[in-house]
This record gives structure tokens, C-alpha cells and sequence, in this order.
């Protein structure tokens, strides 16, 4: 809570956090508490009717409370009471809105640097489409709020001029900009990426022999397969068939079996994949070799379990896990320093459009052929965007060849 005085802020502290929890039928739930684990009414109200008993996801429950908190730190640090507000007819102010700009901009700290009287980080952005996020949902809980207790407002227009307001302060998030967003791997990483996946690679990060296989299969499915963290991180050893070298993608939300908080989820649709013999010959031994002999590591069925000693061994790995073991990648391979696991979801794409045009497939089989191994819908778009790099590199190459025909040097001869 902030402390105000003369309408200087004095004291300022974190007001609100969010708490995750399972219900007894495996459900993933969040909840917003005081700095001292107490619920906060009205956020959590908002929370169950608009996004609980919508039946969005738990990360979307998550999310929605993380980016409802930023809100409610605000308010607090602006000596803002919504409901007394509303209680009284009144609305939020042309300055107080235009000042949530800056806080929407920023990291949200567990407390004030230094002398700071906000905690709010000074120098530390968050991207545009969090903020984009965040604003949306402040939007939401002001409108909602303000059903419940703006009665008998003193201008009957003021509610939608602040929706209308507030909605302006979002960052403007043109297409036309995302289209030369490179998320794919360049050549240097991609090279580092296989110099560590390799049997004999000369990198050896994890001193632990069933750490080591543990992580090189993760990121050789992330390679080979191009699936998602929460795919990898979801599968079970049943998922995986050994004489025909499939791997299942099953979707398990609210899995009562799975004793992690944060679930990672299985976003795209159900599906089989064939996976290279000698990988899941590689899978294999892991589970015979190591995972076995793993302690608590046959409770459950998931593939990939914590090995380190603690009150998790033997548990599934969990989401805080798998980003451990990227950021050692990142911290001990230089090229691999701005790495991250999803990339390589982009360069399995890379390397389908190649192999696409290689083939000489038409547009609709590939995007068919694509949706089906990524587990997208079909006509859904996704496709699409993920041919988006190889379009580029098409471009620029024919903008190149192009220049070759064009304007060439021309030789000149000696004059006498």
C-alpha cells in the first residue's frame, strides 16, 4: 500500500500477489491475496465470474490475475479507491488515466529500489503486447467494477469516456510491424544446436550422466519435432510407442495425476508424430538407464523428471526446470546467449518450407501437411505466419538476382 501525504507519496509497498493452488479434480486455480495471504474480495470475484466460469485455461486465469495485480498497484500508488469512487458518482480523472501509461510500461518489482517510491522498476520495459495485455484487462475490471457500484454517476457519460480513454493509452500493434520480427535461429546457433545434440559433442554442461541424456533428448524432440515446451514437458513414457517409433501429443489439462502448480498445458490439437529410430531407441534408455532408477520417478507416468536431490526428485520436470537447463545453454555456449527453446519451434518450420520447396508442393498441401504435424486447426491461419520468414529470404534473394541483371559494372576501355 502507498502511504500519501500532501499528495506526495511517502511509503509504498507491494499490495497484492497471486497464489496458485490444485483442486482435489487436478484443477489448476489462482487467487489474489494481500501481502499477507489474504484474499482480496472484488479481484477474486472478477476473477471467477469473468475468466474462471468462462472456462479459459488456468494460464489464462494465471495470467489475468498477474496482469490484474499490476492494475491494483497502481490504483494503490495513486491513492485510488474505485469504489469509493463509484460509490460516489465519480470516475477516474483525465490525468490519473493518462498516468497509468508509465506504470503499464513497466516491470512489476516484489519491492522499491532503493529510494524508489513506486515499485515499478525504472528502467526495466516490458514488451508491447504485455502492455497491451495488461491495459486490456484494466479495462475489463474497471467496467465490471463500475456495473457493480457506478449507480448514480454524476455524468452519465464519464464511464464510457474513461473505458474510451484508458483503451487509448494501449500501444499501437500494427501487423505490418510484426511481419520483420525474426524468430527463427540464424546459421551460427543453429550450428551450436546440433554441435550439442550431437553423441559425441564435445559440450558436456550437466557433471550427472542421466542429467546430461535428460536434456539432450529434450531439446532433440524440440529440434526433430518442432513441438512446444508444454508438449515436451507433458509427455508420458506411455505416449511413446517403441516398435513404431511414435510419439503421441495428448492433451491433458487439469491432469490430477500431475503434482505441478503451473500444468504446462498442450495449447495445439492431439496428435502422432513419427519419431527417427535411433531418438526413440535414445528415449529408451533414458527411462531404462536413468529415469528408473530415479527415486518417486514412478508415481506418475511423464517422460522427464527431476534428478536433482530435493522435495521434488523424481516429480515431472517443471516449467521453472526446463528454463534452468536453457539457461545454462545460454550462460556456457556464447553463440546460444540470446537462445531460447521455442526457436526452435520456428526452425523446424524453417526447414519444412525448404523440404516444401524442394518438393515442388502446392500451397494448400503444405499448409495441410504443416497444420497437421504442428497440431494446428486447418484454415485456422497459424500456417501462415510461420511461412512468413522463408517468404522474406525468398524475397530477398530474388531482390538480389534481380540487382545481377540490373545495372552492371560496365568495362571501359583505355584511352589513348
Amino acid at each position: 500500500m502507498a502511504s500519501v501525504k500532501n499528495n506526495v507519496i511517502t511509503r509504498v509497498e507491494r499490495v497484492a500477489k497471486t497464489k496458485e493452488f490444485v483442486f482435489d479434480d487436478g484443477e489448476r486455480a489462482c487467487v489474489i491475496t494481500d501481502m499477507q495471504g489474504m484474499p482480496l474480495y472484488y479481484p477474486n470475484l472478477y476473477l471467477t465470474t469473468q475468466v474462471r466460469n468462462r472456462s479459459l485455461s488456468s494460464s489464462s486465469l494465471a495470467n489475468t490475475a498477474c496482469h490484474l495485480c499490476v492494475f491494483l498497484q497502481i490504483l494503490a500508488e495513486r491513492g485510488i479507491d474505485l469504489i469509493d469512487r463509484f460509490s460516489k458518482g465519480l470516475a477516474l480523472e483525465n490525468y490519473e488515466i493518462e498516468a497509468l501509461r508509465g506504470s503499464m510500461q513497466r516491470r512489476l518489482l516484489a519491492q522499491p529500489e532503493g529510494l524508489a517510491r513506486t515499485c515499478f522498476a525504472g528502467k526495466v520495459y516490458v514488451s508491447k503486447e504485455i502492455v497491451h495485455t495488461r491495459t486490456a484487462v484494466a479495462v475489463n475490471y474497471v467496467s465490471w467494477l463500475a456495473g457493480r457500484y457506478l449507480k448514480s454517476p454524476v455524468d452519465p457519460e464519464a464511464l464510457a469516456l474513461v473505458l474510451s480513454a484508458m483503451k487509448d493509452i494501449r500501444p499501437l500493434n500494427k501487423k505490418r510491424n510484426l511481419l520483420y520480427r525474426d524468430n527463427g535461429l540464424d546459421d551460427v546457433t543453429a550450428s551450436a544446436i546440433r554441435e550439442v545434440l550431437k553423441p559425441d559433442s564435445s559440450y558436456r554442461l550437466w557433471d550427472d550422466d542421466g542429467v546430461q541424456s535428460r536434456n539432450k533428448l529434450m531439446f532433440t524432440l524440440l529440434y526433430e519435432l518442432g513441438i512446444r515446451r508444454g508438449e515436451l514437458l507433458n509427455i508420458k513414457c506411455e505416449d511413446i510407442n517403441f516398435h513404431s517409433n511414435r510419439i503421441y501429443i495428448v492433451r491433458r489439462a487439469d491432469e490430477k495425476s500431475d503434482p505441478r502448480v503451473k500444468q504446462p498445458l498442450v495449447k495445439t490439437n492431439d496428435r502422432e508424430l513419427v519419431g527417427k529410430a535411433h531418438v526413440i531407441k535414445a528415449l529408451q534408455e533414458y527411462i531404462l538407464r536413468y529415469r528408473s532408477k530415479v527415486s518417486g520417478a514412478r508415481k506418475h507416468g511423464y517422460l522427464f523428471v527431476t534428478h536433482k536431490a530435493g522435495p521434488t526428485l523424481g516429480q515431472p520436470l517443471s516449467i521453472a526446470g526446463y528454463k534452468d537447463v536453457v539457461n545454462s545453454l545460454r550462460t556456457h555456449i556464447p553463440p546460444l546467449r540470446d537462445f531460447t527453446g521455442h526457436q526452435l519451434r520456428h526452425y523446424w518450420n524453417d526447414r519444412f518450407s525448404d523440404l516444401a520447396d524442394e518438393r515442388n508442393l502446392a500451397s494448400a498441401e503444405e499448409e495441410r501437411l504443416r497444420s497437421m504435424l504442428m497440431g494446428w486447426k486447418l484454415g485456422s491461419g497459424t500456417a501462415a505466419t510461420y511461412n512468413k520468414r522463408a517468404d522474406r529470404r525468398k524475397a530477398t534473394e530474388f531482390g538480389l538476382a534481380l540487382q545481377e541483371k540490373t545495372l552492371r559494372p560496365v568495362a571501359r576501355g583505355r584511352h589513348d
